[in-house]
């Protein structure tokens, strides 16, 4: 003979299913507005007011929404911001008139516009352009660096701050490789901060790699 269920047993069925099935209200909105619930928790007698709960879920939603509007907006305004200074750069590297001038406009320019602590320059194999702040390296070492990208290097190699930042290896924590290519030689510049997020693998360099065309445009215009 079967047992009888009771209405506590329907209950008691009701609420397990309910315990099982958290996002059931979710799916049916609706059943909300036909229940009675308590103004109070008869255990610990705190208030429950479902439309202040359901006012507060909608400022934080709207909240959440709005910082990230802000931060798309602030974004924005970065890109803009970086597209104004990068063309005045470029601006200022197409009207030098010489290969001195040039590396200067990069190591002071270059630093400033990226807002470095340290910029080095640096070229494969023979030094073919003198200057006082041009140093040499192997182009086996340097092509190492560019596997990935043709044209740029942030993977963070810590072997390569000792490399490319000899004098300020200790204070460097984090920087950006520039590949030029000149001839069958290439012109390296290794820009470094002290801030250790200020260069990251997954920046975006559409920018920088435009600005890296000019340069190479006007060194064989100079050479």
């Amino acid at each position: 003979m079967n047992k009888k269920i009771n209405k506590d047993s329907y209950e008691e069925l009701i609420v397990q299913y309910l315990k099982k099935n958290k996002n059931f209200f979710l799916k049916y909105p609706d059943l909300i507005k036909i229940f009675n619930f308590p103004s109070q928790d008869i255990k610990s007698n705190k208030v429950i007011d479902l439309s202040i709960y359901r006012t507060k879920k909608i400022i934080n939603d709207y909240t959440k929404l709005k910082n990230q509007m802000n931060a798309i907006l602030k974004a924005g305004t970065d890109h803009i911001i970086s597209q104004k200074r990068i063309l005045k750069t470029s601006i200022k590297i197409l009207n030098t008139k010489s290969l001195e001038k040039l590396i200067n406009l990069i190591i002071n320019d270059l630093g400033s516009l990226l807002k470095c602590d340290n910029v080095n320059c640096f070229f494969t194999n023979n030094i073919i352009i003198k200057h006082n702040n041009i140093n040499q390296i192997d182009k086996r070492i340097a092509s190492s660096y560019f596997r990935e990208k043709p044209q740029t290097y942030l993977n963070q190699n810590p072997k390569g701050i000792p490399l490319f930042f000899p004098n300020k290896s200790k204070i460097i924590k984090s920087y950006i490789l520039l590949k030029i290519v000149y001839g069958s030689d290439r012109f390296i510049v290794a820009m470094g901060s002290k801030n250790p997020n200020k260069f990251t693998k997954d920046q975006q360099v559409d920018l920088i790699e435009y600005l890296i065309q000019v340069i190479q445009i006007k060194l064989f215009e100079l050479s």
